[in-house]
Parts: structure tokens; sequence; C-alpha cells
């Protein structure tokens, strides 16, 4: 088969549909080689320069020029389309069967909340239902995708997503690791990840203030940047923040951590949680949207906005030592039915399947 995978413009700064594309293709190309797997990376033409307002830009590649371009590649046999943001052009692919992921539908899930209609989002997922399949990576999104979209429910297959075999248990130099990333050794640290309002970092300023209060032992480390954190909160809080870490070595900072606290609104998937199950961290976490899914018995969970249990709970894991490594290997039991291989390999057979089927 030739199988094809279609990017998102560089412009979009969507780094998590990077890191999808990037998996499909490097992992199929090493471990599938029986077949061509090929990708397509849409870039700015001469008009877009023309456009000075980065917004009217993106729109513009979004919903005009991206079509232009896939029109002008050969035939395939398989088109996946990576983002759904970009199902809109699907009438232009080239392609015998036609596949699409949809990863959340964050902009309609929350549109009280952001106070505007998500126009742009809705016109782009009216096209789902022209695809051959709408691949998504939770059950609680196919529940979305049903609700808010008019693409059929038997139209939809759902995949959980999987992580790469770097996450994993494997001893590291933990004292190393932290004098790398200037962080000290003998605190206990609480990793937290996301920079989106519906991560809900007030949430996890609120407990870190609360832990405080009651223990001196203990910091938060943040991955990634976020403005609504301000320099005085990081000195009071012990937050500590690695503003940008390659994804090969993301397992050290899951390792050096005693757990990961991912107070969340709502998730597409909550690939932070996988990861760092597949390194044997324990979880404390929100019980909404596909979370329970992913996690089940392996972590701690309570509502988003439960600042007392979620206190409790990350004390409990840090003082009592046999239940957090109970926690530890529940994690990595559950982590292993994410398996990367079984992931691509569902996929292949969906192609083949419905290749077979036109032909």
């Amino acid at each position: 088969m030739k199988i094809k995978y279609y990017y998102n413009f560089d412009l979009d700064q969507r780094p998590s549909m990077e890191q999808y594309a990037d998996q499909l293709v490097n992992y199929q190309s090493k471990n599938f080689s029986n077949h061509e797997i090929s990708s397509f990376k849409p870039s700015e033409d001469y008009i877009s320069k023309l456009i000075f307002f980065q917004k009217w830009k993106a729109r513009y590649l979004r919903y005009i020029s991206y079509s232009r371009q896939v029109r002008k590649l050969p035939r395939h046999d398989i088109a996946h389309v990576c983002d759904h943001q970009y199902a809109q052009i699907v009438h232009s692919l080239n392609s015998t069967t036609k596949f699409i992921t949809v990863h959340d539908l964050v902009p309609l899930v929350f549109q009280n909340i952001l106070k505007k209609k998500p126009y742009l989002s809705i016109y782009s997922l009216k096209y789902l239902k022209y695809y051959t399949k709408v691949f998504t990576i939770s059950e609680n999104t196919k529940r979305d995708i049903i609700k808010y979209t008019d693409c059929p429910e038997d139209q939809i297959i759902v995949i959980m997503r999987s992580v790469e075999n770097f996450f994993n248990d494997s001893d590291i130099d933990k004292e190393n690791i932290c004098r790398k990333y200037n962080l000290p050794f003998n605190k206990k640290k609480i990793l937290i990840a996301g920079n989106i309002f519906y991560k809900n970092i007030q949430t996890s300023l609120e407990v870190l203030k609360k832990l405080n209060q009651q223990r001196n032992d203990i910091i938060f480390i943040q991955i990634g940047s976020n403005n609504e954190i301000s320099g005085e909160k990081i000195h009071n809080n012990n937050l500590y923040k690695i503003p940008f870490i390659k994804r090969d070595e993301l397992p050290s900072i899951y390792k050096i951590s005693n757990l990961l606290f991912y107070p969340s609104k709502y998730e597409g998937f909550g690939m932070p949680l996988l990861e760092a199950m597949s390194c044997g961290l324990p979880v404390v976490c929100s019980n909404n949207s596909s979370i329970p899914e992913l996690v089940g018995d392996a972590g701690l969970m309570s509502e988003y906005n439960n600042v007392t249990k979620f206190t409790r709970d990350i004390n409990l894991i840090i003082d009592n030592k046999t239940y957090a490594i109970e926690l530890k290997k529940k994690s990595l039991t559950k982590s292993k039915n994410f398996n990367i291989n079984q992931f691509h390999k569902s996929l292949i057979t969906h192609y083949e399947n419905e290749l077979n089927m036109i032909n």
C-alpha cells in the first residue's frame, strides 16, 4: 500500500499534532517496510507571504492554500489527515481511501466558557462524514463527535494512543538529572504538565499552596511555559519550570518525580498520563472525559476542583512508600494495554480492510 500522512502548517504551532504525525511516519517506515510510507507537509505560498496579519494568513493557508497544494500530489492508496482541523481538505485528497484522526473537540466543549462560537471548527468538522473512516483516540471523544457533529457513528473507530518505547521504567542517574535541570535532589517532586486553560493550572497552584503549608520537603515541576504563573508565585510556591525539553529526554523528568498531578478539566486522551504510567510513575488526576478510560485503577482520581482530596492523595503517595510502589506496579501494568506496535498494526489493518472492500 502507498500510505501518505498529512501534516499541519508550521504556523499552526500545534506540537502535539506534529508529534502524532512524526510517530506514525517514523514508526511505520521502520517497522512496516512492506508498505510505502510517505508524508506531506504544506508550506507557505506566494500569496500567504503577502498577508501580514498572522490570523488571516493562517486562515488562508488552512482553508484555501492546503487544498490547492494537495491536489497536485500523485495518487496513493491511503490518505491520513493527522489533525481534524484540516478535515475540509477531504475532497482535494488524491487517494483511493481517506482517513482522519480527531483528537479532541475543545472549542465546542468549552464554547460557553470561551464565550465565542467556534464557527471555523464547526465548518471543518462538517467534512468528517466524507472520510472513509474517522479515527479517534478515546470513547469519550467518540461520544463528543457524535454529539457535536453529523458524522455517522458507524464511521468512527476508536484506537487509543501509544507512546514510544523510550518511555519505560529503566534506571537512571537521578542526581545527575537534577543537576542538569537545576532541581533540588533531596526534595519530593510533583510533576505537572500542560499550559492551556483546561489543564487547570489554578487548581495545581491551590494544591501546591496547601501542601506548602503542611510540609517543607516538596517542589512542583512544570514542563512548558505558562503566562498565568508569575515569577513571585514560582518563588513562593516552590514551583520549578522547565520551559523546553526534547521529547526523548522527557522520561528522565518522569523518573526523578514522585508522582504526576494532572487535574485537567477535559482530555481527548491524556498523553502525559500514559507517558507517566509507562515510566512507572503514580498519577493523581481528575476523573472526567477520557481520563478514567486511560488510568482506570492505576491512579487516584477526583473531581478536577477537589483541592482537599488531591492534597490528601498526594500526601498519601509521598508518605506511604509501600502504597507508592503498589501504584507504580499498577501504572506499568495498565500502560502495557497501549502497546505501540499494536496501535500501528490496528491502523494498518483498517487501511487494508477498507482498501480491499473498494478493490
